[in-house]
């Protein structure tokens, strides 16, 4: 049946890391010498938090210090009380308002405050404006905090001008600036300029300003050693998770019955990395990986594999959640068909087991979504219908597999796991809509090219380009704007008062981070060679001492 049928295969690029295993040091088993070491320095920088205190502007420069450098997740109790307290002080506001708080300063207590939840106002920024309300130009020269405002301006929420004019100024002046700032600065920009703090992904992030900081000629020795240590015992962990995902996915016999999608572990575990990284949510890293990699064939199977009527036979299937593959399916789809009921129904055997009791049908509900939204497109590709731009918006949120993929990550939080956290995200709240766009949109604007090279379904580029008889270009220009607005939305859904618990905020958020890595200059997912230097610098290479 398979080879009888002619079928809108594509021409995946092959998976580049078949032997990545191997890649990995003998020494993965962290010593509890290096573990009490982490313990006894991690009493050490306590000590300095709560020292620095005494100066709260100071105090806040620690803080995003520890941001930076990936260990502030083990002080965020301790951070999140000290940032309320100058948050809600008088003098700590009028103090950053004043002409002795400068430029850097002021970016970077804004970026802090805002990371955390903090609305700090914008305002602060209008004592660097000329009498006109435009910067000052002799800013410029100061290339931090050029570097800090430009950092900082990726904050921006709904209406918020001064912190599109404070982008504007900052991005035009950050190319130049660079090439006149020292070697490790200058990398400190380009790499911001490509993947800002606020947009990067954490790990990542901290990787490449550990080395920064090493550089810094005020280097605190201590914390850089924590964070080096910190890092390499996580390394660890995640060398170990990514180990499980690998065994699954052979376990699993995707290589050899799944042939037509592209296989992409490393990079499915990557996805999850990004989303969260801390030692707690070791499980959750592994479980995850394994949806996306079923979401990966899942959508490769719509969108380049099957035929309208099988699809409609499979799609019947998993809406009605049959235990059984349909019949009149080839056995590639039967294979994928039984992986993923199964997956999904021990998942929710587990949830029952831990009193989690209709979790698991959430899972499956968003799950049926998106099969619905590829099963849609499937049916408008096979009809050559261009949908309405709108039309078409509404299903490529579902089409995204965003929502399934926040489930998932839901699933792994822990205590926090109930089902009002689904039953929340379920009714469409505003900052999953903003992530399902900025995923839907991203991805269409980097994977266009390669998408037209055989048949194919319209894309939101190909919708708005019919609707309004415009260019490609200018599509192109407008959907720009629709992810940077859905950017803003989501930073404020992200201010107090939050619409939900700030843990899983900071879950869509990350799963929006991965995006911007993934999509933002190509579809680095089908072509894997774009994310192995984070993939080596990440799992791959130990961090000098």
């Amino acid at each position: 049946m398979e080879s009888e049928v002619q079928r809108p295969l594509a021409h995946f690029p092959v998976n580049i890391w078949e032997d990545i295993l191997t890649w990995f040091s003998n020494s993965d088993l962290a010593s509890d010498t290096l573990k009490e070491k982490h313990s006894t320095l991690k009493e050490t920088v306590k000590e300095s938090f709560i020292a620095s205190r005494a100066n709260p502007i100071e105090n806040i420069k620690f803080i995003d210090t520890l941001c930076r450098l990936g260990v502030s997740y083990n002080f965020e109790k301790d951070i999140t009380q000290q940032l309320e307290k100058s948050f809600d002080s008088l003098d700590f506001n009028q103090k950053i308002r004043q002409d002795g708080c400068d430029f850097y300063t002021v970016g970077i207590v804004f970026q802090v405050f805002r990371q955390f939840g903090f609305k700090l106002s914008a305002d602060v920024f209008n004592k660097f404006k000329d009498e006109d309300g435009k910067f000052k130009t002799h800013l410029a020269a100061d290339a931090r905090g050029t570097l800090s405002l430009y950092e900082a301006a990726q904050w921006s929420t709904p209406g918020e001008d001064t912190l599109d004019e404070a982008l504007a100024f900052s991005k035009a002046q950050l190319e130049e600036i660079s090439s006149r700032s020292s070697p490790h600065l200058a990398i400190r920009i380009e790499n911001a300029q490509k993947h800002p703090f606020h947009k990067g992904i954490s790990r990542i992030e901290t990787r490449q300003y550990i080395s920064y900081y090493e550089a810094e000629e005020k280097c605190d020795e201590t914390l850089l050693e924590y964070a080096k240590i910190d890092f390499s015992l996580l390394q660890m962990l995640h060398r170990q998770e990514l180990s499980c995902v690998t065994s699954w996915h052979k376990e699993m016999e995707f290589e050899s019955k799944i042939t037509y999608t592209k296989h992409r572990v490393t990079e499915a575990y990557l996805w999850a990395l990004g989303t969260y990284f801390e030692p707690e949510y070791s499980q959750a890293r592994v479980t995850l990986a394994s949806v996306v990699i079923l979401l990966t064939a899942l959508d490769d199977m719509y969108d380049a594999y099957g035929t309208g009527d099988e699809l409609e036979l499979f799609t019947y299937a998993l809406e009605k959640w049959l235990p059984e593959a349909p019949k009149g399916i080839p056995d590639s789809m039967k294979h994928l068909y039984r992986v993923t009921i199964d997956f999904y129904d021990k998942l929710e055997e587990e949830l029952e087991m831990q009193g989690k009791s209709g979790c698991g049908s959430h899972f499956k509900k968003s799950l049926k979504s998106t099969a619905n939204g590829y099963m849609q497109e499937a049916k408008w590709l096979r009809k050559d219908y261009t949908a309405k731009f709108d039309e078409y918006k509404e299903n490529a949120i579902l089409s995204s597999a965003y929502y399934t993929m926040m489930a998932m990550t839901f699933a792994g939080m822990g205590d926090f796991t109930k089902l009002d956290a689904f039953e929340w995200l379920s009714s469409h709240p505003k900052i999953r809509v903003a992530s399902e766009i900025i995923c839907r949109f991203t991805n269409d604007i980097t994977s266009y090219e390669f998408e037209h090279k055989r048949e194919h379904v319209a894309t939101g580029i190909d919708c708005y380009m019919k609707q309004f008889c415009v260019s490609k270009e200018r599509a192109v220009q407008v959907i720009t704007n629709i992810v940077s607005n859905a950017w803003k939305d989501l930073n404020q859904e992200l201010m107090r008062p939050h619409s939900f618990r700030f843990p899983f905020l900071i879950r869509i958020l990350n799963l929006s981070r991965v995006i911007d890595l993934f999509y933002r200059y190509t579809d680095a997912y089908t072509n894997p060679e774009f994310l192995k230097e984070h993939i080596v610098s990440l799992l791959i290479e130990n961090i000098p001492n």
